[in-house]
């Protein structure tokens, strides 16, 4: 078994797993019933002395009728296992201890017969194991196939490549040149017709009559058991049984079921219903496949059969169905009715339509087999007869195809200069490759109809190399120097980022990149919004990932809320990596602060892309969950909010030494899922960097968070970040010799006037000489002054770095700032 892996594994046919498949476990040997007596408390039990081939013989009470002295019996001792993980244990009958048991052959698996015990012949030796004297050792070794190997969904083509490779004779399934009953004709009990060939390249249908519905022996049983398949009766496991061995899905229709006599291959009517096997009622789509009589559908083809055709316990006569269904059309039927089986499976993957016929053939043949076995094991049966003749619809027979080897490019590709065109062409001839002729460097091959996969000459230089050994395939590293690469910034500023935040107390989370309609409407994103234009999965494996993100706090909030489901509390999470943006129309036209969004950001491959393609930006973004600080015994509860957000904002941009961020009030619909009065948008120098906000209690509610105390997130683009970063700066020394001049002042404004509109104004202030830094440190409203008017008050610093400022200096400043805000701002010093 080891030889036959390593082999296996060495073409390409990795063996990921070996089990021993053998149904009896531990001893279970031939023995001799020495002595039977009969039990003194029980009328039907014997006491029998069986010598095993061990020293003593062993006691064992048996209840079987037919042990007597002399015979020689299956002997399952203390520890053994028997099919069913039926352990073998002493024990006391009737007050007489028993070491073991003597078994019927429905106890061993090899037959049944459970009347009595297992009568063996006399000629098997004493001591011998069960296992060994009927052959019933068995390994299933378990092969990983790349999806091109279609030809290795059979037996037969696993068969192959190892003959091949051991340099051994391919033994296939014997089927007779002259099959059947010449006086009968499939023909005269069953018509085809097939409406599209590009459906349907080939259907074969067999008529067999006289066939039984009974149990398959039990060496086919075991086989289909030990391939993951369960056994149910002879026709149905002599079906599956031949296409485990040829890779080719075949059907069995009984023959009453089928109105007309006929047997019609088209595409499904929008609506159609069929009740399939598995006793499910399917609603067909328009363009699936379906087998149908004169009236209804009765399979979907390549996939499942329909229930009302299937074999049935009376059933006398069936149609053997064998045929090849376009692959992609299988492919698109299986995955829209969510059923994938082992026909879908094969038929997916394409199989040989030049075999079908003789697979057909082969069905037919194993069922009389295999019921003239069961006849001779006592089983009540008619001898089936099979029709001489098939009806076989081919009409567009598949051309085999050539390709040319050249000997130089082998050994170019493969290193092995050793290799002679002898040796090649008797590696692809032991494949069932047919050399057809050659030149001084170039072979002709003919492809079989099973190797579809084989379809340039770099295919049989692979074939070649499989057969020869990868091993063997000389090795050495490439002669070249590689110039030293330098690495994309951004791939280093966001690793940076990622200590910062991390320095923060907050954990970093990786998450897919997946979102569906269902968070966007938790989110209240709007159909026309930026984030709501994503990129859809053409082959989503679910419902809740048909399409890219758009945002960082899709993935955030949903990571919360694993961690309330596992009861933890007040987490800080973040997350780097990259949004996807698919605008159908300019951003810009309605939502203009996030027209910077529109151009693709940095890129590790430097590469320009192409305009159609999706827009990619490199993104951070983080998440404070309730409560901020938790009560302890020197502190109360701190509740999350808008300014924990912002100042988690804050020093992860001055840690990359970037200042004077503004944030500016959100303008209607720009950020739905943010609390409209606790969020605001960042700017850097007018330009967007990103947002930060409480979420609003409306998504909050969506996503069972408590929308009372919801949690704050925050999203910066790293792009202008990095821009920022990298402009060359200028310092000066924090510390003059000179004294600086403190001025408070207090400004009367409308109440509509924010912090901001003075931070413009200060920057604008076009008569600023000493004028060093300015603070606000308080904000009144109430008392003395009109409803409509506040008071914003400033500390002022006036400094030089050349001399000692006098008052007159300062206060002529000073006069002017005031005029200054009350041109800009109408604000009247209080």
């Amino acid at each position: 078994v080891d030889s036959i892996a390593t082999a296996l594994t060495n073409l390409g046919l990795e063996v990921e797993g070996i089990e021993d498949a053998t149904p009896l476990k531990g001893d279970v040997v031939v023995g001799k019933i020495v002595s039977a007596e009969q039990h003194p408390d029980a009328d039907k039990l014997q006491v029998c002395s069986v010598d095993v081939g061990d020293a003593e013989a062993l006691t064992i009470v048996c209840g079987a009728a037919n042990a007597r002295k002399d015979l020689k019996v299956a002997v399952a001792k203390i520890g053994s296992v028997l099919p069913g993980d039926f352990k073998i244990k002493a024990g006391k009958i009737r007050g007489v201890k028993s070491f073991g048991m003597l078994c019927s052959e429905q106890e061993l698996g090899v037959g049944s017969g459970n009347e009595g015990i297992m009568e063996l012949d006399d000629d098997r030796e004493v001591g011998k194991q069960i296992v060994d004297a009927y052959k019933l050792k068995d390994t299933v070794l378990e092969i990983g196939l790349t999806p091109n190997r279609r030809d290795c969904l059979g037996y037969v083509g696993m068969a192959r490549d190892l003959a091949a490779k051991l340099d051994l004779d391919l033994k296939e399934p014997y089927v007779p040149s002259k099959l059947g009953d010449g006086n009968l004709d499939s023909a005269d009990h069953i018509k085809i017709t097939i409406s599209n060939s590009d459906d349907c390249g080939r259907f074969t249908a067999l008529y067999m009559k006289d066939v039984t519905v009974m149990d398959s022996p039990l060496w086919m049983q075991r086989h289909l058991e030990n391939s993951g398949m369960r056994p149910i009766n002879l026709i149905v496991d002599a079906t599956n049984y031949v296409m485990l061995e040829s890779g080719q899905p075949i059907h069995a229709y009984d023959e009453r079921d089928l109105s007309g006599k006929c047997i019609n291959v088209r595409q499904a009517k929008q609506g159609e219903t069929l009740l399939t096997l598995d006793e499910q009622e399917r609603t067909l789509n328009e363009g699936d496949i379906v087998i149908a009589d004169a009236e209804r559908s009765i399979g979907l083809a390549g996939v499942m059969g329909g229930a009302n055709s299937e074999v049935k316990a009376d059933t006398q006569n069936i149609i053997i169905e064998v045929a090849h269904f376009h692959p992609s059309k299988v492919r698109k039927t299986s995955k829209a009715q969510a059923l994938h089986t082992e026909a879908s499976h094969r038929f997916e993957r394409g199989v040989d339509i030049n075999h079908i016929d003789h697979v057909a053939k082969r069905v037919a043949q194993l069922i009389s087999d295999a019921t003239q076995e069961q006849i001779k094991a006592g089983h009540e049966a008619k001898t089936p007869i099979i029709a001489g003749k098939a009806v076989d619809l081919y009409e567009n027979p598949l051309k085999k195809s050539r390709i040319a080897l050249r000997l130089s490019r082998v050994r170019q590709i493969t290193g092995l200069r050793s290799l002679s065109q002898e040796k090649c062409t008797s590696y692809l001839q032991r494949l069932g490759f047919a050399f057809l002729d050659k030149t001084e460097d170039r072979m002709l091959f003919e492809i079989p109809t099973w190797r579809l996969d084989v379809e340039r000459e770099a295919d049989l230089i692979e074939e070649v190399a499989r057969l020869h050994g990868y091993d063997e395939i000389p090795f050495a590293l490439p002669q070249m120097e590689i110039g030293v690469l330098a690495e994309n910034p951004i791939i280093e500023f966001a690793d940076d980022s990622k200590l910062m935040m991390a320095s923060q107390g907050f954990s970093e989370v990786i998450s897919f990149p997946f979102i569906s309609k269902d968070d966007l409407a938790k989110f209240n994103i709007p159909a026309d919004h930026p984030f709501a234009q994503t990129v859809s999965l053409a082959n989503p494996l679910v419902e809740d990932q048909s399409m890219l993100r758009t945002s960082l706090c899709f993935s955030l909030v949903k990571a919360l809320n694993e961690n309330r489901r596992h009861g933890i509390k007040g987490a800080r999470l973040f997350e780097t990596a990259r949004n996807f943006y698919n605008f159908t129309s300019p951003v810009a036209d309605r939502y203009s602060v996030w027209k910077h969004l529109e151009t693709n950001g940095c890129h590790i491959t430097g590469r320009a892309r192409q305009d159609k393609r999706p827009i990619e930006r490199n993104m951070i973004a983080g998440l404070l969950d309730q409560p901020y600080l938790e009560k302890a015994w020197n502190q109360s509860e701190e509740a999350a909010g808008f300014y924990h957000g912002k100042a988690a904002v804050v020093e992860l941009c001055q840690a990359f030494d970037i200042r004077d961020l503004t944030y500016e009030k959100i303008e209607g619909d720009e950020l739905p899922w943010l609390h409209p009065s606790a969020s605001a948008m960042i700017k850097f120098k007018s330009e967007v960097i990103g947002y930060v906000g409480e979420l609003h209690p409306r998504t909050a509610k969506s996503f069972d968070l408590d929308f009372a105390k919801p949690p704050t997130v925050f999203e910066l683009d790293l792009e202008p970040l990095l821009k920022a970063q990298q402009v060359q700066k200028t310092f000066q020394s924090a510390t003059s010799k000179f004294p600086p001049v403190t001025r408070d002042l207090a400004f009367v404004v409308d109440k509509s006037v924010s912090h901001e509109d003075f931070v413009v104004a200060f920057s604008k202030f076009n008569r600023k000489k000493n004028l060093k830094s300015h603070r606000i440190f308080d904000v009144y409203q109430g008392d003395n002054l009109d409803t409509e008017k506040k008071s914003m008050a400033f500390s002022l610093i006036f400094q030089s770095e050349k001399k000692s400022l006098t008052d007159k200096e300062v206060e002529k400043e000073v006069s002017a700032l005031i005029t200054w805000f009350k041109e800009q701002l109408s604000a009247e010093l209080r």
